[in-house]
């Protein structure tokens, strides 16, 4: 006797960025098949972070970080100030090397918005 087989249907579409990501979020316009996070950061970082990200080639979306607490409430989500960013799989070593590359700019674009406190 033999088992039924089941066989999973056929996808005419790839499923796309959605799939894996946040819907509430903003890329940079380079797509990938599959993303992995890398880091939270501040909202008024993703602009740059993406445009770095974007002029290396490396895909790249960031959506709002929002706590399990909020997640887990009925009502509007609330949100934390935090991105998490999210890179392309196939560029993830080009995304840490051009990260790394982007932490200066984002570092003095830090202490000119904060002022002589942050310093």
């Amino acid at each position: 006797m033999t088992a039924p087989v089941s066989i999973p249907a056929q996808q005419s579409e790839p499923r796309g960025r959605l799939w894996w990501l946040p819907a509430d979020g903003c890329g940079n316009g380079i797509d990938d098949d599959a993303w992995a996070p890398v880091l939270e950061v501040a909202c008024q970082a993703v602009p740059v972070l993406l445009r770095v990200l974007r002029d290396a080639g490396v895909p790249a979306y960031a959506a709002p970080v929002r706590p399990v607490s909020a997640r887990l409430k009925d009502g509007p989500p609330e949100e934390s100030g935090c991105y998490r960013l999210y890179v392309g799989s196939s560029a993830y070593g080009e995304a840490e090397a051009a990260l790394l590359a982007a932490m200066p700019l984002l570092t003095r674009e830090a202490a000119r918005d904060a002022g002589p406190t942050w310093r």
